[in-house]
Formats: C-alpha cells, sequence, structure tokens
C-alpha cells in the first residue's frame, strides 16, 4: 500500500498513489478554460460559429433597440436570451421588449397610443410573426376606440348620461349597422386578443412582448 505523502489527504490520491487533480471547482475550471480558449486555439469551424453568433447578437440588439426607440414611453427595457460560443463569450441570441398595450380611459388617447404601439412592433426592418399580430391587436384597439369616439360624438348629451331620449338604454341598440357593423367585428377581434393576453384596459395594466 502506497505511503501517503506529507499534507496529501487520502481522497486526493488515484489508487497508485499520484496525487488526483480532476477535482477542481467550477471556478478553477472556468478560469482553466477561459485562459486556453484563444482565437488562434479555435479550430475554422469554431471561429465560424463565433462570427455567426456575432452576427446574431447585432441583429438580435438593433432589433429590440428599434422596438424601445419607437415604442417611446410605452416601451420597457429589453431582455436578451444568451448563448456561450465556443470562445468563451455569450452572445444574445433572442431578446423582447415590453410594450404597454392596455387601452386608456380617454378613446383619444388610446387611438394616439395604439399608433405608437403599431410603430413599435413594426420599428424593426425585420418584423417577426409576434410583431405582425401586436401590430395588428393596435389596429383593431383603434378601430375600437375611433368607434367609441363616433358614438359620443352621435349621441344627445343625456344619452351619453346613460339615459337615452326614448326611454330606452343606450348602448349599440340604436346605432345604424352599417355605421357599427366592420368596427364591431374589430373590436370583439381586439377584445379576444386582449382576454388571450391578458391585456386591461387602463394604461400602465397590460404589457405584450414584441
Amino acid at each position: 500500500m502506497p505511503l501517503l505523502r506529507p499534507g496529501q489527504s487520502a481522497r486526493d490520491r488515484s489508487p497508485d498513489g499520484v496525487q488526483d487533480t480532476s477535482r477542481k471547482s467550477a471556478g478553477q475550471e472556468s478560469k482553466e478554460r477561459d485562459a486556453t480558449v484563444q482565437p488562434g486555439a479555435l479550430t475554422d469551424d469554431q471561429q465560424r460559429q463565433v462570427q455567426d453568433l456575432k452576427r446574431i447578437d447585432a441583429s438580435v440588439r438593433q432589433h429590440e433597440a428599434a422596438h424601445q426607440a419607437a415604442g417611446g414611453p410605452h416601451a420597457g427595457g429589453a431582455s436578451f436570451t444568451f448563448t456561450r460560443g465556443p470562445d468563451g463569450k455569450n452572445y444574445a441570441t433572442a431578446g423582447e421588449v415590453q410594450v404597454d398595450a392596455g387601452a386608456e380611459s380617454d378613446p383619444e388617447a388610446t387611438v394616439r397610443k395604439m399608433d405608437t404601439v403599431k410603430a413599435a412592433a413594426l420599428a424593426p426592418s425585420d418584423p417577426s410573426a409576434q410583431d405582425l399580430r401586436v401590430a395588428q391587436q393596435a389596429d383593431a384597439m383603434k378601430i375600437q376606440a375611433q368607434q367609441e369616439l363616433r358614438r359620443k360624438g352621435a349621441e344627445p348629451a343625456g344619452a351619453r348620461n346613460g339615459d337615452a331620449p326614448d326611454g330606452r338604454d343606450s348602448g349599440d341598440d340604436g346605432a345604424r349597422p352599417s355605421d357599427t357593423a366592420a368596427p364591431a367585428l374589430a373590436a370583439r377581434g381586439a377584445a379576444a386578443y386582449a382576454s388571450a393576453f391578458g391585456i386591461g384596459q387602463r394604461s400602465g395594466t397590460a404589457g405584450i412582448m414584441v
């Protein structure tokens, strides 16, 4: 049985008596890996992978920055998903920006806000399928708000307060089908979309990702 050298514990020696150095902390392994990964040490395939990751990183960051710039006060910060490259560095390979798409209490403000939301969704040069869906939802919400504005503009003052002049409950019952059919369809679509995504009815209470 081999003897232990001074300072060597039984668990640190291999069966042949040589000290086992394979047990390293995560920090030690990371430092050693980073120290050994040099540009010249990468294979051709790894170098191509790094270049691809760099291009993706730049594209993702540019995409999300466009959403933020166009969204203005209705856009939040960008969050990214990172992939570690063969050079030991992290590269952004996916991202998203939260946009407040909740309707305002004032329909005029909602119209303006939906214009901004749509602009934010379509701001990148390569809008995603999710970006296009958000733009369509903003259009539907805008139509709904415009319909409400037209209804308020056509109603007498008493009807706006809930008292229809003929005694009937105020609402869409007295509206002409030709004025409300298409907006109503869009409004129902917006309501369904809002329900699916948990979109609220007040600014700051709803957010969707682009």
